[in-house]
C-alpha cells in the first residue's frame, strides 16, 4: 500500500479515435475528430461510462457509482481529456491518492481499467498490476448467447461487424478504421494498418459466416468513405449496448476477442499463434520468425481451426 500501480510492461498509451454524436448518422461520423471525447465535458463523459457500466457491462450501481467517483477524480486532477492521459498522469494520481490499503488500491485501478480498456478501448491501464488476489475466470458469452445476440440485430452492416469480430479477434478501434484496402476477400484476410506505434498487428482473417454477411452487407455500402463499416466506435457501441439490453446477453467488442481467443483455444490452436490473431506478438518476434508467422501459415492454422458462430 501506499505505492503507485508496478509498470509491468512498456508499452504506451493507444492512439485516438472517431466519435459521433446519438443524433448523427453513423456515416457521418468525422475522420478528422482529434480524440474521442476530446472536447466533452467531464460530467458527460462519465454520464456516457455509467450508462456503458450498467447497461453493458451490467455492474450494479454502487460498484459504478465507486468507479466513477475515482475517474472523476483522475480527470480532475490530470486537468486533461481520456485520449490524452498518460500512464504518467495516472502514476501522479495514484501517487496523490496517499496511503490507502491494498483493496482500495485495488478499486481504484479496477476502476480505471475498466474506464480506458473497455470503455475508451485505450490499453493506457494495462501496465499497472493489480494488489494480489484471486483470479476470477473471465467473463465470457457461450455460442448460444452470441446467437442469440446476433438474431437480434437488425441491420446487415452491424451483422457483419459483429462476426468480422467475433472470427477475427480484431479491437474494436481496429474494427472501426478497417478499409477496404486492408481486407484481401480472396484469402478472407485482413491486415489493419495501424497508425498507434504502441499495439502490435500482424494479420488475422475471418470466417464464411462472416463473408457471407459481408457480401450481403456490401452494395448498402456509400461511396466517398473507405472505412468497411463507415461508423466508429460510439454507434457501435450502442447498437451492441441497445441489443445487449433488449436481449439480456451482454456483448461488446472486447467480449467477442475474448471469445475468439477462447474458441481458437478450444479449437487446438496454439497459444502464440492466438496472440498473432489478436496482433499481440511482437514486431520482433515475427521478423525473426518470419515462416511461423507467414500469412500463408497463419491461414492454414486459422482455416484448420474451424471457427464457426452460427453453427
Amino acid at each position: 500500500s501506499g505505492q503507485s500501480g508496478v509498470l509491468v510492461g512498456t508499452n504506451g498509451p493507444d492512439g485516438s479515435n472517431d466519435t459521433s454524436d446519438d443524433t448523427a448518422d453513423d456515416t457521418d461520423a468525422n475522420d478528422d475528430t482529434e480524440a474521442e471525447y476530446a472536447d466533452t465535458p467531464t460530467e458527460e463523459v462519465l454520464d456516457d461510462y455509467r450508462q456503458f457500466a450498467t447497461g453493458v457491462l451490467d455492474r450494479s450501481e454502487n460498484t459504478v457509482d465507486l468507479h466513477t467517483r475515482y475517474i472523476e477524480r483522475l480527470l480532475e486532477h490530470v486537468d486533461k481529456p481520456p485520449s490524452q492521459v498518460t500512464q504518467d498522469d495516472i502514476t501522479d494520481y495514484l501517487d496523490s491518492e496517499g496511503d490507502v490499503s491494498d483493496a482500495t488500491r485495488m478499486n481504484i485501478i479496477g476502476a480505471l481499467r475498466v474506464f480506458f480498456r473497455d470503455f475508451l478501448d485505450r490499453e493506457v491501464m494495462d501496465v499497472f498490476e493489480m494488489p494480489s488476489k484471486t483470479a476470477k475466470p473471465t467473463d465470457v458469452p457461450s455460442k448460444d448467447d452470441l446467437q442469440t445476440f446476433y438474431e437480434a440485430l437488425d441491420n446487415p452492416k452491424y451483422k457483419t461487424a459483429f462476426l468480422f469480430a467475433a472470427t477475427s479477434g480484431l479491437r474494436s478501434s481496429e474494427l472501426c478504421q478497417l478499409t477496404m484496402d486492408d481486407v484481401n476477400e480472396d484469402k478472407r484476410m485482413l491486415v489493419p494498418d495501424k497508425e498507434s506505434s504502441t499495439k502490435e498487428t500482424w494479420l488475422t482473417f475471418y470466417n464464411h459466416e462472416a463473408k457471407e454477411a459481408f457480401e450481403q452487407f456490401k452494395p448498402e455500402r456509400k461511396s466517398g468513405d473507405e472505412r468497411v463499416f463507415q461508423t466508429s466506435k460510439q454507434p457501435l457501441n450502442r447498437k451492441f449496448r441497445h441489443v445487449s439490453e433488449d436481449t439480456g446477453v451482454k456483448v461488446t467488442v472486447q467480449k467477442l476477442r475474448r471469445w475468439f481467443a477462447t474458441e481458437m483455444s478450444r479449437c487446438g490452436v496454439d497459444a502464440t499463434y492466438i496472440d498473432a490473431f489478436c496482433g499481440r506478438t511482437p514486431s520482433s518476434v515475427l521478423e525473426k520468425h518470419y515462416l511461423d508467422y507467414s500469412p500463408e501459415r497463419m491461414r492454414e492454422i486459422y482455416d484448420d481451426a474451424g471457427i464457426t458462430v452460427l453453427e
